[in-house]
């Protein structure tokens, strides 16, 4: 029996390392936006943070003190990113240093996913080029 209909779609994990405790507002608000326009699902979000002494805290996003650049966000798989990342992550931080971990469901992808399945289609794989790495491409390409 072929699934048609997914409970979720394709997600994805980034990890984004920034000096200090909390993201950029400017990122939490390009993150509401999109969860708003129904483009991604925010699944789980976690910042790992190591002090300046080398303790590492982690604060979840109702730990997190955001002036309301996330708004009403609801994790729905709260727990995706577990301990063995959040130590993993942890290990790689120097003092004064944090690291934001957030899983997002690709709506768009979900959708698309659908109806390759329905069609008999089948996923061979697929491939993300980071956006810094596409843009170095397409300049070394002199495309514009």
């Amino acid at each position: 029996m072929t699934v048609t209909a997914f409970d979720f779609g394709p997600a994805e994990v980034y990890i984004i390392r920034y000096p200090g405790v909390l993201p950029d507002p400017g990122v939490l608000e390009a993150l509401a936006a999109l969860v708003a326009d129904s483009t991604v699902r925010l699944l789980d979000i976690l910042v790992v943070s190591r002090a300046v002494d080398g303790a590492v805290s982690v604060l979840e996003i109702d730990d997190l003190p955001t002036d309301g650049a996330l708004g009403e966000v609801t994790l729905d798989a709260r727990g995706l990113a577990g301990n063995d990342d959040v130590d993993s992550i942890a290990d790689g931080l120097t003092p004064g240093m944090s690291a934001a971990i957030a899983v997002m469901e690709l709506l768009w992808a979900k959708n698309l996913a659908e109806r390759f399945s329905e069609s008999g289609g089948e996923l061979l794989e697929t491939v993300r080029v980071p956006a810094p790495e596409l843009n170095e491409l397409a300049a070394a390409a002199h495309i514009k």
